[in-house]
């Protein structure tokens, strides 16, 4: 890639500020870590069920 489109600069209102921003960086960690602890590695396999035809 040659050139990069030049972003624009937001009006300041338009900004958010530092409190909002560290709200969201907080939600983001404890959102984070509620996902890896529901990773499905962390679950068991389920058991195969005996009506599933198996290779001989």
């Amino acid at each position: 890639m040659k050139q990069q489109l030049t972003l624009l600069d937001a009006p300041p209102d338009w900004r958010i500020d530092e409190r909002t921003k560290e709200i969201g960086r907080r939600g983001l960690a404890q959102a984070r870590a509620a996902l890896r602890g529901h990773s499905p590695a962390a679950r068991p396999s389920p058991m195969p069920s005996d009506n599933v035809p198996r290779a001989a």
